[in-house]
């Protein structure tokens, strides 16, 4: 198949190619298993070697890896207000879910595959979200608001800031949602926008 790479075995001994007035001519190396298959010296210049990967190299990398996202999954789960333990963490133990509690039920691979899952969720209009701020100056949560739409990566949220409500925009990948679902505010929306048209 065209573009499909193939691992072949070259034979440490070139044969002789001999012509027809019985003269040798040029030395070729067969591929091992075939009876055709054969490379000049200037063929076999052309192949890219083939080497055995650092598998102890993979091993650590991997194990990194593992380290950091279990490590980023148990930041998140530790910060994580209470409403979102249950959302995704259904099983546990309590009507109250702590981040302990997470820890010590589930291992690090469960954690991980159930928070991707719920920050993967699609965000629906009228649905509650978080936004979690960090500058060199602070790190924490914003008070919950209300998703609106969505525009060039950025949610455009309903905020409510103790005495005025207000339109917030930030980058789409700094909210999470909390689980809580206001169908009422979308069904207003689709009802403006149908008197308009």
């Amino acid at each position: 198949m065209m573009g499909t790479k193939y691992i072949i075995e070259v034979e440490d001994k070139p044969f002789e190619l001999l012509s027809e007035d019985g003269f040798t001519s040029e030395k070729l190396f067969r591929v091992k298993g075939f009876n055709s298959l054969v490379f000049d010296w200037n063929g076999l210049n052309k192949l890219t070697p083939y080497t055995e990967p650092d598998l102890e190299r993979v091993r650590l990398e991997a194990e990194q890896l593992g380290m950091v996202l279990a490590w980023e999954a148990a930041r998140k789960i530790i910060h994580m207000p209470e409403g979102d333990l249950l959302n995704i963490f259904p099983e546990c133990y309590f009507a109250v879910c702590t981040a302990l509690q997470v820890l010590l039920k589930y291992d690090a691979s469960e954690c991980i595959e159930k928070i991707q899952a719920y920050e993967q969720e699609e965000i629906k209009v009228g649905d509650e979200v978080i936004r979690h701020y960090k500058s060199e100056f602070a790190e924490g949560d914003d008070a919950p608001s209300i998703f609106l739409s969505e525009e060039d990566g950025y949610f455009r949220c309903l905020a409510f800031n103790g005495r005025s409500i207000m339109i917030a925009e930030y980058p789409k990948n700094q909210y999470r949602k909390t689980g809580r679902h206001f169908p009422e505010i979308a069904a207003v929306l689709e009802k403006m926008r149908g008197e308009q048209e």
